[in-house]
């Protein structure tokens, strides 16, 4: 099955164990692998192993992670990276060997790899990122060989489509045509962040502010706080939250969060320890300039 992100983060019941991802969109990229991993573990344990499919000992690793046992958990996530735009024998006959692998019945690994019943432990998911692969390329030389799994384009969506998500994601409220076509238009070249402002739908119930979140200026003023504490205008900052706390003091929880999403952020920074994306943050150059400050200061 081939799937555009969209339509893939709107489908609920993932029962397959194989996922292909393609495009280069990083908004995409995360929310689809945050997607699978919601929906194939529910809260459940389990272990997240990384491989390079280039690596000359890849089929022997791929088996060895297949096979082996977690103490806490024997659910497990295989995250199968593939960084170049071209493919050539070697890697076709791995992918090809994944896919049997994983599809075929009679085959040495069949008790271990994902079971429809999610609450049986065991479950094995394996996603293959293939983000540098041309589309034409991913479509032709792969798609065609794959008997089960989901291929997910992570491009840039086209415009219908992310209407078509909008209307699906949006309050009732907000979901006129009219008003879609507005949100479509203010966020228009910068998908990662519509994306991201989804995310505060998840934490936000006042309709009100719902509204000022996808409000004319909230594009413009959405990263103002961490935008002038990156330029020292401590001032500035201090006049924007009294002015919050005076006239829309319900929003003031939505600040909190927000405030400590940057913080987290600068926090990974300082510490090498992952990438700010984790947190839906997809320009970093404001929490990189803060945190240049603090090693300059240490």
């Amino acid at each position: 099955m081939n799937i555009s992100c969209l339509d893939f983060l709107q489908k609920k019941n993932l029962e397959e164990n194989l996922f292909v991802i393609y495009g280069k969109e990083p908004a995409c990229i995360f929310k689809s692998k945050e997607h699978i991993i919601e929906n194939s573990f529910l809260d459940s344990e389990y272990k997240k192993i990384k491989l390079d499919i280039e690596e000359e000992d890849f089929i022997l690793n791929f088996n060895g992670s297949l096979a082996s046992q977690d103490m806490f958990s024997s659910s497990k996530v295989l995250f199968i990276n593939f960084i170049k735009n071209r493919l050539n024998k070697d890697v076709k006959e791995k992918i090809e060997y994944i896919s049997k692998t994983l599809t075929e019945e009679k085959n040495p690994f069949a008790e271990t790899i994902r079971r429809k019943d999610k609450n049986i432990s065991g479950n094995v998911i394996v996603v293959l990122e293939m983000t540098e692969l041309k589309i034409e390329t991913a479509k032709q030389e792969i798609l065609t060989n794959f008997k089960k799994g989901i291929f997910v384009n992570c491009s840039e969506p086209p415009p219908t489509e992310i209407f078509n998500f909008l209307r699906f994601i949006l309050p009732k409220k907000l979901v006129t045509d009219e008003q879609i076509l507005i949100q479509q238009r203010q966020y228009e070249g910068n998908f990662s962040l519509l994306l991201n402002d989804m995310e505060l739908l998840k934490i936000v119930n006042d309709s009100k502010y719902i509204e000022n979140i996808f409000s004319e200026n909230s594009v413009k003023n959405h990263n103002l706080i961490i935008n002038q504490l990156s330029a020292s205008k401590i001032d500035s900052v201090i006049e924007i939250i009294n002015y919050y706390e005076k006239n829309e003091p319900g929003i003031i929880a939505l600040l909190i969060w927000l405030l400590n999403r940057d913080l987290q952020a600068i926090n990974m920074i300082l510490n090498r320890s992952g990438s700010v994306r984790k947190l839906g943050i997809w320009h970093s150059q404001p929490y990189n300039m803060i945190a240049k400050r603090f090693t300059k200061n240490s």
